[in-house]
């Protein structure tokens, strides 16, 4: 994978967000796409990181965002099957975390050189070129914000399930992004904005940093606050 437009990236439009489980980034981020006509950015980094190593995109989704584990790595190509049981060539995992982080990062530069986007995931603060017209965006909310999305979106029987995917999922992403970039992920000192998405409804959240990221862009500052948001009932809702 190669991208030949690397000196097109700062004339573009590339708003990254990096977001906690359950914070509505997806949600948020297709409304930001939408409202200013740009890509939205989620899928595709791992179809063109799975074609670029030669595996099913599947394979690569299940390691998105996160380290293999040890017992991964040791069973990973290991079948088991009863005694009477035809043999199968077992799954062979061809690619290591590393190699994966960067093919993605390769899909990240050939889409930010190619188009004006929002980018969603990935680590894009960390790994694309800073310049005049990148925004680098955070989202975070309490706990209890957190529970109540997930439960809501996939149906889970209740509070200690939810906890349990939230932590696991912080810790998976804290320690894949600092292995990685020796960055901490949740730092605000890598974003023009860290954000509570607990505080708006989503839809006027969505609003208000459209309103923000345009001042940003025409290098404005001080602007008030922005108009009342519009609905985005044709926009999915995903966890983020």
């Amino acid at each position: 994978m190669t991208f030949d437009n690397a000196d097109k990236i700062g004339q573009l439009t590339t708003i990254t967000i990096a977001r906690q489980v359950g914070c509505g980034g997806a949600y948020v981020g297709q409304v930001i796409a939408k409202r200013l006509g740009l890509k939205y950015v989620d899928r595709e980094v791992l179809y063109l990181a799975a074609q670029s190593l030669g595996v099913d995109a599947a394979a690569v989704e299940a390691s998105n965002e996160k380290l293999t584990s040890f017992w991964e790595k040791l069973f990973g190509g290991v079948t088991f099957l009863s005694p009477d049981a035809p043999y199968t060539p077992p799954p062979v995992r061809r690619f290591s975390d590393e190699e994966l982080f960067e093919r993605q990062v390769e899909a990240l530069k050939l889409i930010a050189a190619r188009e004006d986007c929002v980018i969603v995931g990935y680590g894009g603060a960390f790994v694309l070129p800073h310049h005049g017209r990148t925004v680098n965006l955070y989202f975070h909310a309490p706990l209890k914000f957190r529970m109540r999305r997930l439960i809501e979106i996939y149906k889970l029987p209740g509070a200690h399930e939810a906890r349990q995917m939230i932590g696991e999922s912080d810790e998976l992403r804290k320690r894949y992004f600092e292995r990685m970039t020796d960055l901490d992920w949740t730092c605000a000192d890598n974003y023009h904005l860290c954000i509570d998405t607990s505080i708006y409804p989503l839809p006027e959240l969505a609003d208000r940093l459209v309103r923000f990221i345009e001042h940003k862009l025409q290098g404005k500052q001080g602007a008030g606050p922005p108009a009342t948001s519009q609905d985005p009932d044709s926009t999915e809702n995903p966890v983020g």
